[in-house]
């Protein structure tokens, strides 16, 4: 089963875009993944002005939150674990895909503010 690790900017697009990611994420996925949210990302989910609705929706969706140890920052902390598990990463974050994508990594992000897809 695919893991897809969700950070948080892309945890806000139901909110700041309005797009079902969990309904895209059924679309080009298309065959059995887990959603995780690492723990790391909760304080900076606590900074935004989306932060209540947002776990609620995480929650409400079966996103399971985890451990993913602390590195020099999240974002480093992220692509470890990623690189661990070989899961793919959800993010808007430049920096976070230039390196994930270097990694070999699968990365799945917002195109046009409208849609996902898997780079």
């Amino acid at each position: 089963m695919k893991e897809i690790i969700i950070d948080t900017n892309f945890a806000i697009i139901p909110f700041q875009f309005k797009i079902d990611i969990f309904q895209e994420f059924k679309n080009i996925i298309g065959k059995q993944y887990k959603l995780l949210f690492p723990k790391i990302c909760l304080e900076e989910l606590k900074k935004t002005s989306y932060k209540d609705e947002t776990l609620k929706l995480l929650k409400a969706k079966n996103v399971d939150f985890i451990d993913v140890g602390i590195k020099k920052n999240v974002d480093d902390s992220i692509l470890e674990y990623a690189k661990e598990k070989n899961a793919c990463i959800a993010t808007q974050d430049k920096e976070l895909k230039k390196k994930a994508l270097k990694e070999g990594l699968c990365v799945i992000t917002l195109r046009q503010k409208k849609y996902l897809k898997v780079i």
